[in-house]
């Protein structure tokens, strides 16, 4: 089981932050354990205070985005067990009423920055750029091209930690916009 891809989704809704855990990999007539990694979610609005510095406000009833606003996801995978966690899968999806901006997605591991996979469709992820292949039609002639998906159209970020020490946690950063 510790050697088995278990994948930590955090759910981000605009009006409330819930975090729910998938497992994948579960053998066929066996009942799922417990994840020994919970996810903590928290979504803050951005500002600026009268000097320039950024201010950052937790979103919830009394403080809701509007179109233009800037939000910052925090996710934090939490390792409870006295023992590593092998293969975990930390993923972001952006909700359907923001953009994601591009170059915000960080995942440190002690000095070490993890590199974020991408995604248009939620279940298929890559290094940005992302690509694609798009038909093109010139003269009467039409031809598939590839070409580079922009980061206004990825739909989620997600780092593969190939461990999470015990007792120890991670915590991710991402930023959209609030269409």
């Amino acid at each position: 089981m510790h050697n088995m891809t278990r994948t930590l989704m955090a759910v981000l809704l605009l009006t409330s932050s819930s975090v729910t855990l998938a497992q994948s990999g579960t053998p066929s007539g066996t009942t799922p354990t417990p994840d020994p990694v919970r996810v903590q979610l928290a979504s803050l609005l951005v500002g600026r205070d009268a000097r320039g510095a950024e201010t950052f406000t937790a979103t919830g009833d009394s403080v809701r985005p509007r179109p233009g606003d800037l939000l910052l996801w925090r996710a934090a995978a939490v390792n409870d067990l006295p023992r590593a966690v092998q293969n975990l899968a930390l993923t972001v999806p952006f909700p359907a009423t923001t953009t994601y901006v591009n170059g915000s997605a960080v995942l440190r591991v002690g000095t070490r920055t993890l590199t974020p996979l991408f995604s248009t469709d939620g279940s298929t992820f890559a290094p940005a750029p992302l690509k694609k292949k798009v038909s093109v039609t010139r003269d009467g002639v039409t031809t598939v091209q590839e070409v580079t998906v922009q980061p206004n159209e990825y739909r989620a970020v997600r780092w593969m930690l190939p461990t999470l020490d015990a007792k120890s946690q991670v915590a991710a950063e991402v930023r959209t916009t609030v269409r």
